[in-house]
């Protein structure tokens, strides 16, 4: 099966090109001149000549954000390549000192009072300023966010970069032969049996043998993000995770509550549905994403893969057809599996004078279908939303995963609608749940094991094994006693790059599946105007609040049922697959 790889020449021609060096000495040069323009005089300016500013100052993130993203996306391809790593880790310095010159800018746009920031009511940059200045009373001094700035190289960065290189060099020895994380992730959802649970014991021997070099970057990250927390008066250590999500805290604790009070009558009642077909008393972990004894899962190709999900977007509207499209005309998308690669999926949004670029580990299974249609739900609102501008193209995390859930609902529900007979209905609905239930009920116990290790971090270092402690105390509480654990699974937090990239984010997972399902309810119960306004949706990017674009769906999550509404769902998934079953 041939894959594609990216074709990154709209950023530069490779990590060698002099355009980059011409770009980082234009870019230290205007950073220069912006400060000499504007530093400690915003408050004199004329209304034309403080949106000018703001204007230039999205002109030279455009820059810093082209350059950054072409060696993010060089870099994680390849992260074993020493020149690679080099190069992403120059691009990186280079940056932090331009950067420096900027600090000033947010800090004394917060010093303005409304009245001096009205002139922006009546530009596309409202929301940005009004989102801006909810950060006022946790901004530092200038003299402080520079050298945060700076520091962030050698703390959180340096310990995402080491935790990136450590997971890239582990090799997992399988049957005599050296695997990478990816390679024998994908045997955990084999059809044997006995290579599953080989590809789990290996997996989880594995992490404990490294289990040092991640409970000290747990550690670290955690401290990191307290010190954060402490010197800029957040709360919490999520405060600022909500804070850039654009959430208040009490609607997470809200989806948070729902999921946990429906643990029982989807997530435990799917696992016992689940062990009854394995033959055993409980159902072993390695065996919770496996396929169904008996069950034939034929390889599906990229060119037919391709077919699936573009038809998908497109029977819902052409224009999200030839979107999709266009990632795989360009090659936009990196689906070969290759050493080195990270591991997982996303869609990159780089910025708006290029386009966005999607990472999959292709191998031919239906869940990689469904990624695969899920990254293209980002890659489509990406496209749509850079018409935005730089500062206003990325989407609050409110809404980040609907775009992404939406495509794979259209996905699914055009497999579905297009099965032959009641085995693949069967195979479908059982894939389409377990998905749900790592989308929703997988992250929200990944958040409640971050809450509280976050929580104890703060009054002191944490063991492995109190981590551990954490990590299946969550577990059992989400997956039931329909389960059985053994002694290595409790490594299994050790490899979740959420935890060490984006504390917290991944309630968004959650927060967008619930979204989606009422979203989609509307769609099929032909809500007016439904897919302009979708559009409309993801086209505003950042620009609009969340909660303007749901009024417009009359979906509102701080009523007390919305979550639930989402949980209902799959449980009626459930209750079909039992009826077929």
């Amino acid at each position: 099966m041939t894959l594609p790889n990216w074709n990154l020449k709209k950023f530069y021609v490779n990590i060698d090109d002099n355009k980059i060096s011409k770009d980082l000495k234009v870019l230290s040069k205007k950073s220069k001149n912006f400060s000499n323009d504007f530093r400690n005089k915003l408050g004199s300016l004329k209304a034309s000549q403080l949106i000018d500013s703001l204007k230039d100052f999205e002109k030279i993130q455009e820059i810093i954000q082209k350059i950054q993203s072409f060696a993010y996306l060089s870099y994680c391809t390849n992260q074993l390549d020493e020149k690679n790593k080099k190069f992403y880790q120059q691009v990186e310095e280079k940056i932090s000192e331009i950067e420096k010159n900027l600090i000033f800018y947010g800090i004394e746009l917060n010093k303005l009072s409304t009245k001096q920031l009205l002139p922006f009511k009546k530009t596309k940059y409202k929301n940005w300023i009004e989102n801006h200045r909810k950060f006022k009373r946790f901004q530092k001094s200038e003299d402080n966010e520079k050298l945060l700035v700076e520091k962030s190289i050698t703390s959180s960065s340096a310990w995402v970069k080491f935790f990136d290189q450590t997971m890239a060099r582990l090799k997992f020895l399988f049957n005599g032969k050296e695997l990478t994380e990816t390679e024998i992730l994908n045997f955990l959802s084999s059809t044997d049996a006995n290579i599953r649970k080989k590809a789990a014991l290996v997996f989880g021997k594995t992490l404990k043998e490294n289990a040092f070099n991640f409970c000290f970057i747990m550690n670290t990250i955690s401290k990191d993000l307290d010190i954060d927390k402490n010197i800029r008066g957040f709360e919490f250590s999520e405060s600022s995770r909500h804070l850039y999500n654009q959430i208040e805290k009490s609607d997470v604790d809200s989806l948070v509550k729902t999921t946990s009070d429906n643990y029982s009558s989807i997530c435990h009642r799917y696992y016992k549905y689940k062990k009854k077909f394995f033959g055993n008393g409980k159902l072993n972990y390695w065996d919770r994403n496996a396929p169904y004894p008996g069950q034939k899962e034929s390889k599906i190709s990229w060119n037919k893969a391709r077919e699936i999900v573009v038809n998908a977007y497109t029977d819902f509207d052409k224009r999200f057809g030839n979107i999709a499209n266009l990632f795989f005309e360009n090659s936009w998308i990196d689906a070969q599996v290759k050493k080195g690669k990270t591991s997982g999926a996303f869609s990159h949004p780089t910025v708006p004078s290029c386009h966005p670029c999607i990472l999959v580990n292709y191998q031919g299974k239906i869940r990689d279908v469904m990624t695969l249609a899920h990254e293209l739900g980002h890659g489509i609102h990406q496209y749509l939303a850079n018409k935005n501008g730089v500062l206003l193209a990325d989407t609050p995390l409110t809404l980040a995963e609907t775009a992404s859930v939406f495509g794979e609902m259209l996905t699914f529900r055009s497999m579905l609608n297009k099965s032959k007979n009641k085995n693949e209905k069967i195979f479908l609905l059982r894939s389409k749940i377990e998905d749900m239930l790592n989308t929703v009920f997988r992250q929200i116990a990944f958040f409640k094991f971050e809450r509280t290790v976050h929580e104890k971090r703060a009054k002191g270092e944490l063991s492995e094994d109190e981590i551990c402690e954490i990590w299946m105390s969550t577990q059992e509480e989400s997956l039931g006693n329909s389960i059985k654990f053994d002694e290595n699974y409790k490594y299994f937090w050790a490899y979740i790059p959420h935890f060490i990239h984006s504390p917290f984010y991944v309630y968004a997972y959650a927060f967008g599946d619930c979204l989606v399902n009422s979203l989609y309810k509307k769609y099929e119960d032909g809500y007016d105007n439904f897919k302009h306004k979708y559009q409309n949706l993801l086209q505003a990017g950042g620009s609009v609040h969340y909660q303007n674009h749901l009024n417009n769906f009359e979906l509102d999550p701080k009523k007390s049922d919305f979550w639930q509404l989402g949980m209902n769902l799959i449980k009626n998934l459930i209750d079909d697959l039992e009826k077929l079953s």
